[in-house]
């Protein structure tokens, strides 16, 4: 990869590594929240299900970040074709 376009897509990569971070924080927080009852205080399914929505989030947009940065690739090589 090019400089310039590692400078481009650094921000993508700070912001998702940035909501990676926020979701771990809110998993945590989730784990250690509070219940309605004893048990559910502590529950690891609460975490996993916090994580695991984060983590979807963050593969969608990094899908559809991917797609597109395949579609400017193919647009600009059939343009050099020309």
């Amino acid at each position: 990869m090019s400089p310039e376009k590692n400078q481009q897509w650094l921000p993508v990569f700070v912001i998702a590594g940035a909501l990676a971070i926020w979701g771990g924080l809110l998993a945590v927080g989730a784990w250690w929240a509070p219940g309605g009852d004893e048990a559910s205080r502590g529950d690891l399914r609460k975490l996993w299900i916090v994580a695991g929505m984060t983590g979807g989030y963050l593969l969608l947009w990094g899908g559809v970040l991917a797609i597109r940065a395949r579609k400017v690739r193919r647009r600009q090589a059939e343009e050099d074709d020309q």
